[in-house]
């Protein structure tokens, strides 16, 4: 996640469309997620096309259409990021929350909240020994990321995250 947000925080480009958004884990829940997605982006869409005009930004608009049948609500955690330019189009799932709903339309992208998260996040590893067997769980936080399964390369999943 660090390399992706140094990648998108050198970005300078007319314009850079930020949009974050709380999801949910759970199903129903997650059912009104891609509703405010899709309303978030209709939001940008224009805000663009009111500040900059269609053509200069054609192929940010496409993209825009584009990232709502690309992320799928069944698979999000606790935010959603996107991070649309005429070059780009990121997507960041966070584990952590964020305050409301935004869209950031500049010259740059909007990764304050994620960099404040990204900070104070600690990543760590729990071994559970028990009579049945062993278990490796990668924890973030206060929550359980993902199980470590036999055959994957644990120096990798540790230095990854």
């Amino acid at each position: 996640m660090k390399n992706q947000l140094e990648l998108i925080a050198a970005e300078i480009n007319s314009p850079c469309v930020s949009i974050s958004l709380n999801t949910h884990r759970t199903h129903p829940d997650n059912i009104s997620d891609s509703i405010i997605l899709k309303n978030l982006l209709k939001e940008a869409e224009q805000r663009v096309i009111t500040e900059f005009g269609k053509r200069p930004v054609k192929e940010l608009l496409e993209k825009m259409e584009r990232v709502a049948e690309e992320t799928d609500s069944n698979y999000y955690l606790d935010s959603l990021h996107l991070f649309i330019s005429n070059s780009t189009l990121a997507i960041i799932k966070s584990p952590w929350p964020v305050k409301e709903n935004a869209v950031h339309i500049s010259d740059r992208f909007s990764i304050k909240q994620l960099i404040k998260q990204l900070n104070r996040t600690e990543s760590y590893l729990i071994l559970l020994l028990s009579q049945s067997g062993v278990n490796l769980f990668h924890a973030i936080n206060d929550g359980i990321v993902e199980e470590i399964k036999t055959g994957t390369s644990l120096l990798q999943k540790i230095f990854i995250t």
